[in-house]
């Protein structure tokens, strides 16, 4: 059986504070997201499509904003749904995704954040894309993720 989910996470930036945490990466020092967690966009959008095609949850069921989340590194988060897909004998047949955001090149860190992203869940970076994006102007001040994945039995 083959099941297809779908994410979507945004998280409007401000100057300074603990930096800029892509797909479990640092990727600015300048800029934060406003967020119970470190606010990786990417990592949340990942999660909730493999929660959707899993049929295992949402992200904010299984890590509600809580003392216990507060500030915690998303890609945490990211294990413990990679341990429930292996636990359930689901396997991750490709992940695709774009990562929206203006005033940070994403390129430089991609294969260090396939490799972070693939790790977690256990599969193949080789299933795994990541697409950065601009946004053209109409996402000022923000990081926007989007996710699509596929899951075997």
């Amino acid at each position: 059986m083959l099941s297809i989910g779908y994410g979507f996470d945004a998280h409007v930036l401000e100057e300074g504070g603990e930096g800029l945490v892509i797909g479990g990466v640092v990727v600015s020092r300048e800029w934060s997201p406003k967020s119970h967690s470190d606010g990786d966009a990417l990592v949340h959008a990942i999660i909730d499509a493999l929660l959707g095609a899993s049929g295992l949850g949402n992200i904010g069921e299984l890590f509600p904003e809580n003392e216990k989340n507060r500030g915690r590194y998303s890609v945490d988060f990211l294990v413990d749904v990679g341990a429930m897909l292996h636990e359930a004998r689901l396997e991750v047949v490709n992940l695709d995704s774009v990562v929206i955001l203006e005033n940070v090149t994403l390129t430089p860190y991609l294969e260090e954040m396939k490799r972070r992203v693939s790790s977690s869940i256990l599969t193949s970076k080789s299933a795994i894309s990541i697409k950065p994006k601009s946004g053209n102007g109409l996402y000022p001040g923000q990081v926007v993720a989007h996710a699509v994945c596929l899951v075997g039995k």
